[in-house]
């Protein structure tokens, strides 16, 4: 008779939550293969299936391999080998999807970025890969074609939403956006001049190693600053496998992304994973929350993973008390926490118009290809964020020691296991900084929040060592703005001694930035320094970091540390 375990009290050794888990999970591999190995595996004997659903267009699995080949083709005619990095800048469009495979399957990396990111910025993500292939929507051409002589770019392909769409709605498009089909420029062609040049092309052989890079995904990590997070195939699979794993569903279901691509959480769990399983994939270009109801309607979708603010949308939403919500089953939202009570009456609206399941959620990070914890049905407390994926080791570590603490103790949540990332591109600080080797040998990701795990491991998040807040730009893309890199900008003006950046929730922008200032002796607060400050958060930061309000005074609170107390001044914010 097999001796039972003896606890020890500390997450990471006893791992309580496998027992959410069944041994058959627990004990088995993982994908050994690439990220489009592993959708041809599963995918190969169903071509009639339906793979992508846009704007009322079916496009099925087979149609899916047909668009990936022609696509990889068209990027070996252009000189697309493996290990090259191409950059992707694209919304929710198919084309998307066609080209994260084809380069895949030639053994290149896909470098996502943001489509509306900024001139500098999107120049910033191109130079620092030293890409010569560019693959952007017209939005991003029309941001970036009079720098694009300050890249590295030989060939830049622009895509229209209209490329994939049925063709009476395909017509009217054109006629309502008159876009271009040929360009000044001589580096830039339109997709469909760029698919004729692959006609006569062949598809090369090669067997790529998993364990090496597939996709670049950017983020500012706990600092501001952006970071290419350079992610595996190995690490991308894992991931779409752990979720699999334990969430039930069959082929054809539905899944609908709510946000673009070059975020990971989208990516990977909304259109990866569930392209993985079999499933129908919703394309939205512009996910608009207050739709909500109407795309219920119209795709009865069965799996969404979104985002609090677009789950709170619901509750101002008057048509929702009529909705038919019966075809809704997992529910998952992630990116920041949920106040439990709004959460609560999200839920109430979702249960008593038909939904399956309460939400659930996670936590992660793109440095984790996306989710490192899920909660599922019987381990999703209100204000957790449920446990490990069962790949992913967890513990709670002392900020300031780095030593593992026991349940029910707070500290630094750090997550281990294989879908981790390589590193952040050629940043190897960056990288050190926050994954470290225990004394166990393994490399460990230091996240930045701060949480317990309880007795049956599932985990609790109670705030972030260092400052993120959600908002959303003139784009409607929700995205994460960071007080650091604010406030790095406003100190480059002389005049600035002090300053502090803080999120001013906004029923439009979700938050919005607003930086309070201590001048430097001999200035005065006129508005010529507000806009002199202005002007250099306009010219270094994206534009929905930019302040919408500028206050001078003669000092910041501070806590009994000595240190500016931010808390403190968004608690005045509030009462304003």
């Amino acid at each position: 008779m097999p001796t039972e375990k003896k606890l020890t009290g500390y997450p990471s050794i006893d791992k309580p939550w496998l027992k959410y888990y069944p041994d058959e999970v627990i004990n088995a591999e993982l994908p050994c293969g690439t990220i489009y190995e592993y959708l041809m595996e599963n995918n190969k004997d169903f071509p009639k299936d339906t793979a992508l659903i846009y704007f009322g267009k079916n496009i099925t699995y087979g149609e899916l391999f047909e668009k990936i080949d022609r696509t990889a083709k068209a990027l070996t005619s252009v000189g697309v080998k493996a290990n090259d990095i191409v950059t992707v800048a694209l919304p929710t469009i198919p084309e998307a999807l066609y080209l994260v495979y084809a380069i895949n399957k030639l053994g290149a990396v896909a470098n996502m970025i943001h489509p509306l990111a900024g001139e500098n910025e999107i120049v910033n993500y191109l130079n620092e890969v030293k890409a010569t292939h560019f693959f952007m929507f017209y939005g991003t051409y029309e941001i970036v074609k009079n720098a694009l002589d300050k890249t590295y770019v030989k060939t830049g392909v622009v895509i229209s939403a209209a490329e994939s769409l049925p063709f009476g709605i395909k017509q009217l498009y054109k006629l309502k956006t008159k876009e271009k089909s040929s360009f000044e420029n001589s580096a830039l062609i339109c997709w469909n001049e760029f698919l004729k040049q692959g006609k006569s092309a062949t598809i090369p052989t090669y067997k790529k190693e998993p364990n090496t890079p597939a996709i670049i995904s950017h983020t500012g990590g706990t600092t501001g600053e952006p970071k290419g997070v350079v992610l595996s195939d190995v690490s991308t699979n894992t991931l779409i496998w752990e979720i699999g794993c334990n969430l039930p569903h069959e082929r054809q279901e539905i899944m609908m992304p709510v946000l673009p691509p070059f975020v990971n959480y989208s990516l990977v769990n909304c259109m990866l994973e569930p392209l993985a399983f079999g499933f129908k994939v919703v394309m939205i270009p512009k996910y608009e929350p207050d739709k909500f109801d109407e795309y219920v309607n119209k795709y009865h979708p069965n799996h969404i993973n979104s985002i609090p603010a677009y789950w709170e949308a619901l509750l101002t939403n008057d048509r929702m008390k009529t909705t038919d919500c019966s075809c809704l089953c997992h529910l998952f939202y992630g990116g920041e926490g949920m106040n439990e009570k709004i959460e609560e009456s999200v839920n109430e609206l979702l249960l008593s118009r038909g939904a399956k399941y309460k939400l659930a959620k996670g936590l992660g990070s793109t440095e984790m290809v996306s989710a490192a914890t899920a909660a599922y049905q019987d381990c999703n407390l209100l204000g957790s964020v449920g446990i490990p994926l069962v790949k992913v080791n967890c513990k709670i570590v002392d900020p300031d020691t780095g030593k593992e603490l026991p349940c029910n103790q707070e500290g630094e949540i750090c997550f281990a296991g294989p879908q981790m990332m390589i590193g952040y591109y050629k940043n190897k600080s960056a990288t050190d900084d926050i994954i470290k080797i225990h004394d166990d040998g393994e490399r460990w990701l230091h996240t930045g929040d701060l949480g317990y795990l309880n007795e049956d491991g599932v985990l609790f998040v109670s705030g972030r060592i260092k400052r993120i807040i959600m908002t959303k730009g003139n784009d409607g893309i929700v995205t994460k703005m960071f007080p650091d890199r604010i406030e790095k900008a406003v100190m480059e003006h002389p005049a600035v001694e002090l300053c502090c950046a803080i999120g001013v929730a906004d029923d439009v922008r979700i938050n919005y930035a607003k930086v309070y200032v201590v001048l430097a002796e001999g200035y005065t607060a006129d508005k010529n320094v507000t806009n002199e400050i202005l002007t250099i958060c306009h010219e270094k930061l994206p534009e929905y970091m930019v302040p919408e309000e500028i206050v001078y005074r003669n000092d910041l609170p501070r806590t009994d540390r000595g240190k500016v107390d931010y808390r403190a001044l968004e608690k005045e914010a509030e009462k304003l």
